[in-house]
């Protein structure tokens, strides 16, 4: 597990790898104009293309792999907790947060509602 960290050395992103963290956060930087990594993440990637080189990162813990998930999840909350708002996880684990999934759940009553109407046209 790794952190993000800003100009400040404050953690905004957590993540899991299973490379070093270093290699890990080049990775993200390379990718910040990549436009599926921006559908995935658009507050990630639009902060990545604030900076000039890659972002600092930090080694949090180990976490065995079949766990990752959870123990990502845990920490989010737990640095959340602390008072870090961790502005760049726009997931808790794999899980979407509330407001999120109730965004999407809209989205997709929207589009249902379009396609029994064509239907029914």
């Amino acid at each position: 597990m790794y952190a993000l960290l800003d100009d400040k050395a404050r953690p905004v992103y957590l993540g899991i790898t299973t490379t070093d963290v270093d290699t890990r956060a080049y990775r993200h930087w390379t990718r910040r104009l990549d436009p599926q990594m921006e559908r995935w993440n658009p507050r990630l990637t639009a902060w990545l293309r604030t900076l000039d080189r890659p972002p600092r990162a930090t080694f949090i813990c180990e976490a065995p792999y079949d766990q990752r998930h959870v123990v990502e999840a845990a920490a989010v909350l737990a640095y959340r907790q602390a008072g870090y708002p961790l502005p760049l996880n726009v997931r808790v684990g794999q899980a979407w947060p509330e407001d999120s999934r109730a965004r999407i759940a809209e989205g997709m009553r929207r589009y249902r509602a379009r396609q029994r109407e064509v239907a029914s046209a």
